[in-house]
């Protein structure tokens, strides 16, 4: 906030060419909105109306000068009708004795403190009164919401009295026995120190203690969660098909690994091509040739099973890069927060250290560096005198004005191994528990992708398995509707209608899987099949041969 007596008679400075316009003369205020308007810098003549700068035209106000954007900021008062109605009321502030509604006497207005952005006012400097300084004979009144200036009294309400008060003491009570408080605030305070950290001690021995618990907990079970998922994986894997295991191999191990690996190898059992015959024979050796080929037959992913390939080497490493990840996370995450302890460690203390001063009375004016009141004389801190203190850095100017210099000093000498611990701590374990969570939900979603892809190729295998063979029971849906009877073969429109109807598990299961003896006479059909090249012909051949001529 800024003084009322520290703008009049500053020079006024135009921005766009930075050359010197005015003076202040005076502040124009709306006592009904309490609200600065804005500044005169010209009275009214015989010959001439006065002028001013509305406050919106104001860039900046300085230790030396006030900034406006340019010439034109200065108006005649007609223009700014809110002024000029100000200025025809001739109201003179200074001296206006200030008195609540039930006749308390807060002294003779003296000056005025406001917002250089929004121009409210935020209180007045009187001099005398029921709390005026015994030295400076000055108080400090906060503006209250409601106001009523008249042209020897301003009345306030009751309650402006009651925020003068200082919540801890008097000032006189205070400056007569500043050195016995500070005594007793500085015994008070190391009682205080000490017996919270005696009791920090305790509380985090027992934390470290419950922390371990829980994390050698965490790992046990996470060894057992690992070994069950592996154990899981491993004995579906061995279930799968020659299909679901080709697809899945290729899912987690790259063609192009299993190329380099088998490469050199010795197969532990015969590889077969897919028309039945013998590509490599046990215990011979892999060739650059023998891997192209079984690429290019797709019987790569079981030549590399057949070369002893694990398929779990890639979530094998993709863990344990998971586990270094963490490892190093938290190791930065504690080397970070040793080298920023001390900071946050003394930003605490000066926070605690200014919280002493709410409620107390300023005995002297606090100034921010380019002149800014940040604590008017006599005035008693609120929250937004420490928010100022602390934006513009003036926290131990403050505490001095307040008189708590020596409660600062003892509040910062606090032993600070505890609290450097446990912030250690916390972090270490959010971090940890952060990647522990990450790590089993990536765990998670990769064995249920795991086993979705299991399921639907287990599922397709079963139906290729069960297409065109007979069913050795009825078939039924839930409806009690014949969807095959015994004997009937398996088609695919039969496989659309157990799936719809859900039975489809019970009509894969309950296929002839018995190879049938089938004799010379009855291995011709009798009816021909739609794709056969006698189906059109009553059972002979529509096959023509053409000759072509050529002329």
């Amino acid at each position: 906030m800024r003084k009322g007596s520290d703008v009049i008679d500053k020079v006024v400075v135009t921005y766009d060419n930075g050359k010197k316009i005015e003076r202040i003369i005076d502040l124009i205020f709306d006592q009904k909105h309490n609200q600065l308007l804005g500044f005169l810098v010209e009275e009214k003549g015989l010959f001439r109306g006065a002028k001013v700068i509305p406050l919106e035209e104001v860039q900046a106000i300085g230790l030396d000068a006030i900034v406006v954007n340019s010439k034109k900021s200065v108006v005649k008062v007609h223009r700014v009708p809110a002024i000029k109605e100000i200025l025809h009321q001739n109201i003179v502030l200074k001296g206006t004795r200030i008195l609540t509604t039930e006749g308390l006497d807060l002294g003779a207005l003296v000056d005025l403190f406001f917002d250089e952005h929004s121009g409210l006012v935020e209180g007045y400097e009187v001099s005398g009164g029921v709390f005026a300084d015994a030295y400076s004979g000055r108080s400090f009144v906060p503006a209250p919401e409601t106001l009523t200036i008249g042209y020897d009294v301003t009345f306030v309400p009751p309650e402006t009295a009651q925020m003068m008060q200082e919540q801890v003491g008097g000032i006189r009570g205070a400056v007569q026995a500043t050195e016995d408080r500070l005594q007793e605030s500085a015994q008070t305070a190391n009682r205080r120190l000490q017996k919270a950290s005696q009791s920090a001690g305790e509380q985090l021995q027992s934390s470290v203690e419950n922390v371990n618990r829980r994390l050698q907990s965490a790992s046990d079970n996470a060894g057992e969660q690992l070994q069950a998922a592996t154990d899981a994986t491993s004995s579906k894997l061995q279930d799968l098909n020659r299909d679901a295991s080709a697809s899945l191999t290729n899912n987690l191990v790259d063609p192009a690994e299993q190329k380099i690996y088998v490469i050199g190898k010795h197969v532990e059992r015969d590889v077969l091509t897919p028309d039945g015959s013998v590509l490599l024979l046990q215990g011979q050796e892999v060739t650059l040739v023998d891997a192209e080929a079984a690429a290019r037959m797709s019987i790569l992913d079981e030549l590399y099973r057949a070369t002893g390939g694990s398929l779990t080497a890639n979530i094998s490493r993709n863990l344990k890069a998971a586990t270094e990840s963490t490892s190093n996370q938290i190791q930065s995450a504690t080397q970070k927060g040793a080298a920023n302890l001390r900071q946050s460690v003394d930003g605490l203390a000066e926070y605690v250290a200014i919280q002493q001063a709410r409620g107390r009375r300023v005995v002297q004016t606090v100034r921010a560096n380019d002149g800014l009141i940040i604590a008017a004389s006599g005035q008693i801190v609120t929250e937004s005198v420490l928010e100022r203190a602390q934006i513009y850095g003036k926290e131990v100017e403050l505490l001095n004005a307040a008189g708590l210099a020596l409660a600062s000093a003892v509040s910062s000498t606090a032993s600070d191994t505890w609290l450097e611990t446990k912030v250690q701590l916390r972090d270490q374990a959010s971090v940890a528990q952060k990647n522990l969570n990450t790590f089993w939900q990536a765990l998670k979603d990769q064995a249920e992708k795991l086993q979705g892809r299991s399921t639907r190729a287990m599922k397709k295998q079963r139906i290729e398995q069960a297409l065109g063979r007979p069913v050795t029971r009825v078939i039924i849906d839930p409806e009690d509707n014949v969807i095959l009877n015994v004997g009937e073969l398996i088609t695919h429109r039969a496989v659309r209608q157990a799936e719809e109807s859900g039975v489809l598990n019970i009509l894969v299961s309950s296929i002839y899987i018995k190879e049938p003896e089938i004799s010379d006479q009855e291995l011709r059909a009798q009816e021909h099949g739609m794709a056969s090249l006698a189906h059109h012909g009553n059972g002979r051949s529509q096959i023509e041969v053409k000759s072509i001529s050529v002329n």
